[in-house]
Parts: C-alpha cells; sequence; structure tokens
C-alpha cells in the first residue's frame, strides 16, 4: 500500500523501496522502546487516540508486535479500524510507522514475547487469556536522522529554517514489503 505523507511540495523527501533502508527502519525501530501507537476511538470516530506502548519485537520488514490486552479499549479499537500509526522518538532519530494492525490470540506467541516488564502492566502472566499480541504491520514508514544526535539536530534546525545543503536532508518515506 503506498501512502503520500503530508509534506511541503518544497520539503526534500526521500522515497524509497531499498532493502537497505527497510532494514535501517528495523534497526531504529530496534534501538527505541516506547512507541506512541495511534488509533480511531471505535466509540467516537473521527477521534484519534494515542497511547505509550513498549515494543516487544520489530521484525524485518516494518512489522512490530506488542502485548496488549484484550478486553482494552485499544483492542476494541483495532478491531472497528485497523489503520493504525506507530510513532517512536529518541535523540538521534524519529520514526513514524503507518501500517494495519491485527490482533494476535496465539499463546505461544504471548509466551515468547513475556518479559518481567511485561509482567509489572499486565495481570496473570503469559497464560491469561486477557493477554493477548498486537502485530502492526507496516506499509510505509517516515524517518528522520538516526546517525549522530548532533547531526540529526543540525539537519532538523536547518530543514525548519528552510535551508537544506544537499537533496537528502529531508525525510525518508520507505515502502515497506
Amino acid at each position: 500500500m503506498t501512502e503520500v505523507h503530508d509534506t511541503h511540495p518544497n520539503d526534500p523527501v526521500t522515497v524509497t523501496d531499498d532493502p537497505a533502508e527497510v532494514a535501517k527502519v528495523t534497526e531504529l525501530i530496534d534501538s527505541m522502546d516506547v512507541a506512541m501507537v495511534t488509533t480511531e476511538d471505535a466509540t467516537s470516530p473521527g477521534r484519534l487516540t494515542s497511547r505509550p506502548l513498549s515494543t516487544q519485537r520489530a521484525e524485518e520488514g516494518g512489522d512490530v508486535l506488542f502485548l496488549v490486552r484484550d478486553g482494552s479499549p485499544l483492542v476494541r479499537d483495532v478491531e472497528a479500524n485497523p489503520s493504525v500509526n506507530v510513532a517512536y522518538a529518541s535523540t538521534k532519530a524519529w520514526v513514524s510507522l503507518a501500517g494495519t494492525a491485527t490482533v494476535v490470540r496465539d499463546r505461544t506467541l504471548v509466551e515468547q514475547l513475556w518479559s518481567k516488564g511485561a509482567s509489572a502492566f499486565m495481570e496473570g502472566g503469559p497464560d491469561n487469556p486477557d493477554n493477548v499480541v498486537l502485530r502492526v504491520s507496516g506499509d510505509t514508514a517516515e524517518y528522520w536522522g538516526g546517525g549522530s544526535l548532533v547531526g540529526t539536530v543540525v539537519s532538523t534546525v536547518r530543514a525548519i529554517a528552510g535551508r537544506q545543503d544537499d537533496e537528502d536532508a529531508g525525510p525518508t518515506v520507505v515502502e515497506l514489503p
């Protein structure tokens, strides 16, 4: 699925499906733990809701897995409208992953992903049927940075000021497999 990201026509944006860029997206996501997952509220269509979730696994190709409660409003939202956005930020990079979410009710997968951290936020351990997996299959990812903190800050400030020195300084949009 191709998604057009909202950018100004004068903004330098690189769009690619290069496997090296797909791998870079996975590497960036893997280096950041907490994501903000945005869904459309099932009880109030048009209202967007964002929730922080800890990424359990970032897979090659742009898929990410989270542990969630089956009875949560997040699951209700995803089942009503599976289009989601997953946003990551660190001092070195920002990633916006657009995709489709599915709820996976697979006890074996829940057990594989379970950690001590999950026990702090979810009751009953991996055997609790209310603990399930949210899989987001990425369609596109847009990222800025990924190098050094200073380089990312300089690129961002230049972009905001409209003073780009090279055509690769803007965000990169990656079409995911």
